[in-house]
Protein backbone atom coordinates (compact mmCIF):
# COMPACT_ATOMS: atom_id res chain seq x y z
CA UNK A 1 0.00 0.00 0.00
CA UNK A 2 1.61 3.53 -1.42
CA UNK A 3 1.38 5.81 1.46
CA UNK A 4 -0.71 9.31 0.99
CA UNK A 5 1.20 12.25 0.80
CA UNK A 6 -0.38 14.19 3.51
CA UNK A 7 -0.22 17.90 1.12
CA UNK A 8 -2.10 16.03 -0.90
CA UNK A 9 -5.31 15.55 1.30
CA UNK A 10 -8.15 17.64 1.87
CA UNK A 11 -7.38 19.37 5.22
CA UNK A 12 -10.36 20.36 7.18
CA UNK A 13 -10.65 22.71 10.09
CA UNK A 14 -12.19 23.33 13.59
CA UNK A 15 -14.63 25.70 11.79
CA UNK A 16 -15.85 23.45 9.21
CA UNK A 17 -16.92 21.12 12.21
CA UNK A 18 -18.31 23.05 15.13
CA UNK A 19 -21.44 23.50 14.16
CA UNK A 20 -22.83 19.83 13.74
CA UNK A 21 -20.51 19.03 16.78
CA UNK A 22 -22.38 21.70 19.02
CA UNK A 23 -25.63 20.13 17.28
CA UNK A 24 -24.93 16.94 18.54
CA UNK A 25 -23.67 17.74 22.29
CA UNK A 26 -27.28 17.64 23.58
CA UNK A 27 -27.85 14.03 22.31
CA UNK A 28 -27.44 10.64 23.69
CA UNK A 29 -27.25 7.31 21.48
CA UNK A 30 -28.68 3.91 22.53
CA UNK A 31 -30.08 0.51 21.47
CA UNK A 32 -31.85 -1.93 23.09
CA UNK A 33 -30.27 -5.21 24.11
CA UNK A 34 -31.10 -8.23 22.45
CA UNK A 35 -33.83 -6.71 20.57
CA UNK A 36 -33.99 -4.63 17.23
CA UNK A 37 -37.67 -3.13 16.98
CA UNK A 38 -38.62 -0.95 14.22
CA UNK A 39 -38.16 2.44 14.51
CA UNK A 40 -41.60 3.69 14.52
CA UNK A 41 -41.88 1.53 17.88
CA UNK A 42 -38.74 2.34 19.03
CA UNK A 43 -39.49 6.12 18.28
CA UNK A 44 -43.09 5.86 20.23
CA UNK A 45 -41.39 4.04 23.73
CA UNK A 46 -38.87 6.56 23.76
CA UNK A 47 -41.15 9.91 23.26
CA UNK A 48 -43.37 8.20 26.40
CA UNK A 49 -40.66 7.59 28.53
CA UNK A 50 -39.05 10.41 28.22
CA UNK A 51 -41.99 12.65 27.67
CA UNK A 52 -41.16 15.38 30.33
CA UNK A 53 -37.43 15.59 28.94
CA UNK A 54 -38.07 17.78 26.14
CA UNK A 55 -36.89 15.79 23.17
CA UNK A 56 -36.09 18.20 20.04
CA UNK A 57 -35.33 15.15 17.34
CA UNK A 58 -35.22 11.22 17.44
CA UNK A 59 -32.33 9.82 14.64
CA UNK A 60 -31.89 6.41 13.63
CA UNK A 61 -28.67 3.78 12.52
CA UNK A 62 -28.90 0.67 11.38
CA UNK A 63 -29.52 -2.28 13.89
CA UNK A 64 -31.86 0.21 15.90
CA UNK A 65 -29.14 2.55 16.84
CA UNK A 66 -30.38 5.66 18.18
CA UNK A 67 -29.65 9.18 18.41
CA UNK A 68 -32.02 11.52 20.65
CA UNK A 69 -31.22 15.28 20.87
CA UNK A 70 -32.85 16.91 23.89
CA UNK A 71 -33.67 21.24 23.80
CA UNK A 72 -31.00 22.09 26.18
CA UNK A 73 -28.00 20.35 27.99
CA UNK A 74 -29.71 20.00 31.72
CA UNK A 75 -32.49 17.71 29.97
CA UNK A 76 -30.30 15.50 28.74
CA UNK A 77 -28.50 14.79 31.74
CA UNK A 78 -31.78 14.39 33.60
CA UNK A 79 -32.61 11.83 30.99
CA UNK A 80 -28.88 9.87 31.70
CA UNK A 81 -29.52 10.29 35.45
CA UNK A 82 -33.16 9.04 34.97
CA UNK A 83 -32.31 5.45 35.86
CA UNK A 84 -33.35 2.02 33.68
CA UNK A 85 -35.44 1.47 31.80
CA UNK A 86 -36.58 -1.75 29.85
CA UNK A 87 -38.06 -2.71 26.62
CA UNK A 88 -40.61 -6.02 26.65
CA UNK A 89 -38.01 -7.04 29.84
CA UNK A 90 -35.13 -6.34 27.98
CA UNK A 91 -32.75 -3.29 28.38
CA UNK A 92 -32.17 0.19 27.32
CA UNK A 93 -28.54 1.12 26.97
CA UNK A 94 -28.23 4.82 26.75
CA UNK A 95 -24.53 6.72 27.03
CA UNK A 96 -24.09 10.41 26.35
CA UNK A 97 -23.09 11.62 23.14
CA UNK A 98 -18.88 12.01 22.18
CA UNK A 99 -17.51 13.17 19.10
CA UNK A 100 -15.10 9.85 19.32
CA UNK A 101 -18.15 7.59 19.86
CA UNK A 102 -18.89 4.85 18.17
CA UNK A 103 -22.47 4.68 17.41
CA UNK A 104 -22.85 0.68 17.29
CA UNK A 105 -24.08 -1.55 19.71
CA UNK A 106 -21.17 -2.60 22.09
CA UNK A 107 -19.51 -5.18 24.12
CA UNK A 108 -21.61 -4.15 27.78
CA UNK A 109 -20.81 -5.94 30.68
CA UNK A 110 -23.84 -4.99 33.74
CA UNK A 111 -27.49 -5.25 32.21
CA UNK A 112 -30.65 -4.12 34.52
CA UNK A 113 -33.28 -6.76 34.65
CA UNK A 114 -36.42 -6.98 36.88
CA UNK A 115 -36.09 -10.27 39.24
CA UNK A 116 -38.96 -11.51 41.83
CA UNK A 117 -38.84 -13.02 45.67
CA UNK A 118 -41.05 -14.92 45.51
CA UNK A 119 -43.00 -15.46 48.99
CA UNK A 120 -40.85 -13.04 50.97
CA UNK A 121 -42.44 -12.36 54.14
CA UNK A 122 -43.66 -8.88 54.52
CA UNK A 123 -40.90 -7.64 57.31
CA UNK A 124 -38.23 -8.14 54.78
CA UNK A 125 -39.52 -5.57 52.29
CA UNK A 126 -38.10 -2.39 53.91
CA UNK A 127 -34.81 -1.70 54.81
CA UNK A 128 -34.16 -5.31 54.56
CA UNK A 129 -34.96 -5.71 51.03
CA UNK A 130 -31.83 -4.03 49.40
CA UNK A 131 -29.24 -6.47 51.54
CA UNK A 132 -31.46 -9.43 50.31
CA UNK A 133 -31.97 -8.81 47.34
CA UNK A 134 -27.73 -8.10 46.47
CA UNK A 135 -27.39 -12.00 47.11
CA UNK A 136 -28.84 -12.54 44.03
CA UNK A 137 -26.01 -9.32 42.68
CA UNK A 138 -26.09 -5.73 42.86
CA UNK A 139 -29.86 -4.19 43.90
CA UNK A 140 -30.95 -1.02 41.99
CA UNK A 141 -34.19 0.02 43.04
CA UNK A 142 -37.96 -1.80 43.77
CA UNK A 143 -41.02 -1.21 41.88
CA UNK A 144 -43.59 1.21 42.81
CA UNK A 145 -45.95 -1.28 43.70
CA UNK A 146 -43.34 -3.19 46.32
CA UNK A 147 -42.32 0.03 47.72
CA UNK A 148 -45.88 1.68 48.30
CA UNK A 149 -47.02 -1.90 49.63
CA UNK A 150 -49.95 -2.12 46.94
CA UNK A 151 -49.27 -5.92 45.82
CA UNK A 152 -47.91 -8.39 48.07
CA UNK A 153 -47.70 -11.66 46.03
CA UNK A 154 -44.60 -10.89 45.12
CA UNK A 155 -40.97 -8.23 45.75
CA UNK A 156 -40.24 -7.33 42.28
CA UNK A 157 -37.07 -5.33 42.61
CA UNK A 158 -34.37 -4.24 39.46
CA UNK A 159 -31.16 -5.33 39.67
CA UNK A 160 -27.84 -4.92 37.67
CA UNK A 161 -26.79 -8.44 36.34
CA UNK A 162 -23.60 -9.20 34.62
CA UNK A 163 -22.64 -11.35 32.11
CA UNK A 164 -21.76 -14.96 32.83
CA UNK A 165 -22.65 -14.77 36.43
CA UNK A 166 -24.40 -17.27 37.58
CA UNK A 167 -28.10 -16.98 38.34
CA UNK A 168 -29.07 -18.65 41.64
CA UNK A 169 -33.27 -19.91 41.66
CA UNK A 170 -33.13 -19.53 45.33
CA UNK A 171 -31.28 -17.64 48.02
CA UNK A 172 -30.94 -18.19 51.81
CA UNK A 173 -29.71 -15.51 55.09
CA UNK A 174 -30.61 -15.54 58.78
CA UNK A 175 -33.53 -13.70 59.88
CA UNK A 176 -33.76 -11.69 63.37
CA UNK A 177 -34.15 -14.73 65.05
CA UNK A 178 -31.01 -16.74 63.24
CA UNK A 179 -33.54 -18.58 61.32
CA UNK A 180 -32.30 -19.88 57.79
CA UNK A 181 -34.83 -17.78 55.33
CA UNK A 182 -35.06 -19.74 51.53
CA UNK A 183 -36.40 -17.16 49.31
CA UNK A 184 -37.23 -18.25 45.49
CA UNK A 185 -35.80 -16.10 42.50
CA UNK A 186 -37.59 -15.79 39.39
CA UNK A 187 -35.92 -13.61 36.54
CA UNK A 188 -37.96 -11.83 34.14
CA UNK A 189 -35.29 -11.48 31.44
CA UNK A 190 -31.84 -12.86 31.65
CA UNK A 191 -28.94 -11.37 30.22
CA UNK A 192 -27.51 -14.40 27.60
CA UNK A 193 -24.37 -14.53 25.13
CA UNK A 194 -24.74 -15.72 21.82
CA UNK A 195 -21.63 -18.56 21.43
CA UNK A 196 -21.29 -17.86 17.88
CA UNK A 197 -21.86 -14.23 17.04
CA UNK A 198 -21.21 -12.99 20.40
CA UNK A 199 -24.25 -10.39 20.55
CA UNK A 200 -26.09 -10.05 23.96
CA UNK A 201 -29.83 -11.22 24.24
CA UNK A 202 -30.39 -14.64 22.48
CA UNK A 203 -28.20 -17.53 22.46
CA UNK A 204 -27.02 -20.32 19.67
CA UNK A 205 -30.71 -21.36 19.31
CA UNK A 206 -31.74 -18.28 17.84
CA UNK A 207 -28.94 -16.67 16.05
CA UNK A 208 -29.81 -15.43 12.48
CA UNK A 209 -26.36 -15.54 11.47
CA UNK A 210 -25.83 -18.91 12.76
CA UNK A 211 -29.12 -20.07 10.99
CA UNK A 212 -28.10 -18.33 7.60
CA UNK A 213 -24.67 -19.70 7.89
CA UNK A 214 -25.88 -23.43 8.38
CA UNK A 215 -28.12 -22.77 5.67
CA UNK A 216 -25.50 -21.69 2.71
CA UNK A 217 -23.47 -24.67 4.33
CA UNK A 218 -25.61 -26.82 2.99
CA UNK A 219 -26.64 -25.18 -0.10
CA UNK A 220 -23.24 -25.73 -0.96
CA UNK A 221 -23.36 -29.23 -0.25
CA UNK A 222 -26.26 -30.07 -2.65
Amino acid sequence: MIDEDPSDLLQLTDEDVKDELSYWQQAVYGFIVGANPPWQILEGFLKRIWSKYSIDKISFLPNSVFLARFKTEEMKQAVLASGHFLFNNKPLVIKAWRPDIELEKENIKNLPAWIRLNGLHLKFRGNSLPKIANLVVTYVKSVTATEQKTRLGFARVMMELKLGQKFPEKIKFLDEKKQVIYVPVVYEWKPSVCTKCNQIGHDQDKCRKHKRSSVQHKSKQI
